[in-house]
């Protein structure tokens, strides 16, 4: 990412970095968002702190989404903008058509109806991931692989990047484009990988609260 030596808000830069833009994109992007988005005019995100810039994505995720899509833009990057769109719709289910996803795609059979999978694979599709396709014994296409991590970790899967990732350039390029896309989407994420190139994520539900056990009761 480049740099600058202008002085920017710590919100400012968190969010550049969480997009892997300058700072000064976002900032303008700030500028020309607020004058049309109360949320952001009101925010002062210009002069915000990594707190206030979560409780901002708390209260209204979408305004810091129109900054970032801006952000994106100003930096030449359109087609990562779109992406950031695509992530954001499918992270919240507004997708325009929510397609079902088959058995083996993005996962084992075995795992298809677990929740928190489908949404991983929806939203890693959303960024134009390819996925696994197989019958549950043999591979019919190479892809990603998402699978719960268990039953003492409800909240987190395990994701395996495609074979070809490391060829991919862009926002979701590499292995560590899975990382970004997740984190994007507003799950929790282990920047490294955790076992053999498994990445790990927890879903939003599950982050103030990512290594509790599940109750016996």
């Amino acid at each position: 990412m480049e740099t600058t030596t202008m002085n920017h808000s710590r919100g400012v830069h968190l969010l550049a970095e969480l997009i892997d833009v300058d700072p000064s994109h976002v900032a303008r992007a700030v500028s020309t968002a607020s004058r049309a988005h109360r949320t952001i005019h009101e925010s002062g995100i210009h002069e915000l702190t990594g707190e206030q810039l979560r409780r901002l994505v708390e209260r209204d995720r979408f305004a810091v989404v129109i900054v970032a899509n801006l952000a994106m833009r100003f930096a030449g990057r359109s087609e990562d903008a779109l992406l950031l769109m695509d992530i954001y719709r499918a992270s919240v289910g507004t997708q325009a058509q929510s397609m079902p996803i088959r058995k083996g795609v993005g996962a084992l059979p075995e795992h298809h109806d677990h929740p928190y999978v489908q949404r991983a694979i929806r939203i890693l599709q959303a960024a134009g991931l390819p996925p696994l396709h197989t019958d549950g014994i043999h591979p019919l296409r190479w892809g990603f692989q998402v699978q719960p991590a268990g039953e003492e970790l409800p909240g987190w899967i395990f994701i395996n990047p495609d074979p070809d990732c490391d060829e991919r350039t862009g926002f979701a390029g590499g292995r560590r484009g899975y990382v970004a896309v997740m984190r994007w989407a507003g799950w929790g994420v282990i920047n490294e990988p955790v076992y053999e190139g498994l990445l790990a994520a927890v879903h939003p539900d599950h982050r103030n609260n990512a290594f509790s056990a599940p109750s016996n009761s």
